[in-house]
């Protein structure tokens, strides 16, 4: 079963933040979703927990130069 969860994350400082993580994390074996918001400094992340945990989603966004912390975790 997949599950989403919600990002803050800050140190977004363009545009083009939004698509570097994406691509970035759409890498990640068991991500089936990454929507990055710039404005809201939000993002969406859906993946495989069997595959994957949130610390690791945390951690990839973290290397990108970026803070990310867990909003709400919903079951998808």
């Amino acid at each position: 079963m997949e599950q989403t969860i919600s990002l803050e994350i800050k140190g977004m400082h363009c545009p083009n933040c939004p698509a570097k993580i994406e691509r970035s994390l759409t890498k990640l074996d068991g991500v089936s979703k990454v929507e990055v918001y710039y404005e809201e400094e939000n993002g969406f992340v859906t993946f495989n927990p069997s595959k994957l945990d949130v610390v690791h989603i945390i951690n990839r966004i973290s290397k990108l130069g970026f803070d990310a912390t867990t909003k709400v975790t919903n079951q998808a």
